[in-house]
C-alpha cells in the first residue's frame, strides 16, 4: 500500500449538545475531496478520538467513508494505553472500513515505556491487527514519549508496519528513518509547518491539520517540490508557517475548528473539557488567515 501525499486529520464535528454532527462531517469531507484531497486521517488528535465512545467512532468512520468514496484511503486513529485495547481499536477500525490504523504510543505509565517495551507493544499490535499500522509519533500528546530513530527503523522490518507519522518536528530524525527503514516504509511529516524540509530528506507527504483549511495550498507545495521549483516552494512554505502554528500548537483543536468557521462557515466547538476559542484569539486567528490569503480557501469548488 502506497502512503503518500497530503492527508488532513479531519476534526470530529459536534452540535450544540455535543452530539455527533455527521451531516457536517460528510460536508467537510466532500468539500475537501472537491479541492483535491484524496485521502484522510480519521480519529486522530484533531479528531478528538479520546472523547468518543466506540459506537461514535464507528459512526464517524462510516460517515467519512460514505463522503470520501471507496477509493479514498482512510487512516484511522487506534492508539490506546493497553496493548489489548489498541488491538481492539484496530479491529473496530477495520470493521468500519479503515485502510490503516494510526497508533500513538501508550503513555500513561510513561517511565515504563522504554524502547524495548514500546517495540514489544507495536510488534504485538502489528501481529494482531487485520489492517496495516502506521506509527504515530507525537510527543506533545503522549506525555513526551518520542519514538527514536532506532526503534522506528527496527519496527519497520515488520511487514504490517508500513510507515511513520512524525509530529516532533525533528527533521534530522526523519532523514535517519527515511534512510534506514526498509524499502517502501513511508515517512510522513506530522505538520505542514515543516513539510518542505521533510520532503527534502525523504518524506512522502504529510498528515497536516492545515490541509483542513488550506487543501489546495498544501497540495501545491507538494507539487512545487516534485517539480523541482524549490524557490516558489520556499515562499509558499514560509507563507503557511504562521497560520499552521496557530491551528496546531498555538490554539489546538479549538483553533482549527474556529478557523473552519471563518473559511467554511462550519466547525463548531470541541467536546468538553476542551474549551472553545476565546474572542481575542479569534480576532488574531482571523488576521492570520487574512495574511495567508486563506479566508476564501475552502469556498465551494
Amino acid at each position: 500500500m502506497e502512503i503518500s501525499g497530503i492527508y488532513p486529520p479531519v476534526p470530529t464535528f459536534f452540535d450544540a449538545n455535543e452530539d455527533l454532527d455527521l451531516a457536517t462531517q460528510r460536508e467537510h469531507t466532500a468539500r475537501l475531496r472537491a479541492h483535491g484531497i484524496a485521502n484522510f486521517v480519521v480519529l486522530g488528535s484533531n479528531g478528538e478520538a479520546v472523547h468518543l465512545e466506540p459506537d461514535e467512532r464507528r459512526a464517524v468512520i462510516s460517515a467519512i467513508r460514505e463522503a470520501a468514496g471507496p477509493s479514498a484511503q482512510l487512516l484511522v486513529g487506534a492508539g490506546a494505553n493497553a496493548t489489548r485495547s489498541t488491538i481492539a481499536l484496530c479491529r473496530l477500525a477495520a470493521e468500519s472500513s479503515a485502510d490503516v490504523a494510526l497508533i500513538l504510543p501508550p503513555h500513561h505509565y510513561r517511565a515504563s515505556m522504554t524502547p524495548p517495551a514500546l517495540r514489544a507493544h507495536y510488534l504485538a499490535v502489528a501481529d494482531a491487527s487485520p489492517i496495516p499500522i502506521l506509527l504515530y509519533n507525537m510527543p506533545a500528546n503522549s506525555a513526551g514519549i518520542d519514538l527514536d530513530a532506532d526503534t522506528v527503523i527496527t519496527l519497520s522490518a515488520h511487514p504490517n508496519i508500513i510507515g511513520l507519522k512524525d509530529s516532533s518536528g525533528n527533521v534530522a530524525k526523519l532523514a535517519e528513518v527515511a534512510a534506514g527503514a526498509r524499502e517502501g516504509f513511508a515517512v510522513l511529516a506530522g505538520s505542514a509547518g515543516f513539510l518542505l524540509p521533510a520532503l527534502t530528506v525523504g518524506a512522502s507527504g504529510a498528515i497536516a491539520a492545515l490541509a483542513n483549511i488550506a487543501p489546495r495550498e498544501c497540495l501545491h507545495l507538494l507539487d512545487l517540490y516534485h517539480q523541482g521549483n524549490l524557490a516558489d516552494a520556499r515562499v509558499l512554505q514560509a507563507r503557511l508557517v504562521p497560520i499552521n502554528t496557530a491551528v496546531t500548537s498555538g490554539y489546538g483543536v479549538a483553533g482549527l475548528k474556529a478557523a473552519l468557521q471563518f473559511v467554511a462557515h462550519y466547525g463548531g466547538d470541541p467536546r468538553r473539557p476542551l474549551a472553545p476559542l476565546g474572542d481575542d484569539a479569534r480576532v488574531r486567528l482571523r488576521s492570520l488567515l487574512a495574511q495567508a490569503d486563506l479566508l476564501l480557501s475552502l469556498r465551494p469548488a
